[in-house]
């Protein structure tokens, strides 16, 4: 698994979304290595990461990762990234000093007692798609990212250009990333997570429902919730230094 180190001060994991790597975060971490030693993950088959079969099954990644990096890490997830680093405080909780969950739901897909996540059947219908064509997918899944953001064309073209700077997401990769977003259910591991763990929520996010604050709150009474109005699920790019004010404020209590 191709992992890069930048920066000086507290040790500090990035693992990217669904179907993008590393790079996604340039913006970000230009201000974050100014004060972290900064590790960025690309997850198997994504940015120069190899795949082979069965590199998504959870207790694989997580054993690879917690191998790879530091102790008593700070852990920033985005998305499904976010559902990574949860799993990570759970089962490896020695690696994870504090967990920022970025746009990320502990239930990607709905179900009769979690509303608060995308309908079962438009990620059915999403998943469907790639088979048949998935460059189109994909620049489908980064509209959806960018939308609801103050500058959508903005979010679209930096998405966009990480996309095309890196080799084209492993085809068996983006089927076994959807798989997990599709069963993980990570609720009980927020629920007796034990680090101080903060959700950063964009106000109009069309992939991670505003609704969740409420539902994990009652999961988690101790979660720290900060809400980014008027931002769309890729608020790093969007407002990548109020992104870092909100990350470090948490970092620093």
């Amino acid at each position: 698994m191709h992992i890069n180190s930048i920066g000086q001060g507290p040790d500090l994991v990035l693992v990217h979304g669904w179907s993008m790597h590393s790079g996604v975060w340039s913006p970000l971490l230009e201000l974050l290595s100014e004060h972290f030693r900064c590790h960025v993950i690309d997850l198997p088959g994504h940015g120069q990461s190899d795949w082979h079969e069965g590199d998504f099954e959870l207790s694989t990644l997580l054993a690879k990762l917690a191998e790879a990096l530091p102790e008593k890490a700070i852990w920033l997830g985005w998305s499904l990234g976010g559902q990574v680093s949860l799993a990570m405080a759970k089962h490896y909780p020695e690696k994870v000093k504090k967990l920022i969950l970025l746009a990320s739901n502990p239930r990607f897909v709905q179900t009769e007692d979690w509303p608060c996540a995308m309908a079962a059947d438009v990620f059915e219908t999403f998943s469907s798609s790639l088979a048949e064509d998935q460059q189109q997918t994909l620049q489908r899944f980064i509209m959806l990212q960018a939308k609801g953001a103050e500058q959508p064309r903005q979010v679209i073209k930096q998405l966009s250009e990480q996309l095309a700077q890196q080799h084209v997401p492993e085809p068996a990769a983006l089927q076994a990333g959807l798989k997990c977003l599709a069963e993980w259910d990570l609720r009980d591991a927020l629920a007796t997570v034990n680090c101080p763990t903060q959700m950063i929520l964009a106000e109009n996010d069309h992939l991670i429902p505003f609704s969740l604050a409420e539902y994990v709150q009652k999961l988690q009474p101790k979660l720290r919730i900060d809400v980014m109005p008027g931002l769309g699920h890729a608020p790093f790019i969007s407002q990548p230094q109020q992104c870092q004010l909100v990350i470090e404020q948490f970092i620093h209590e």
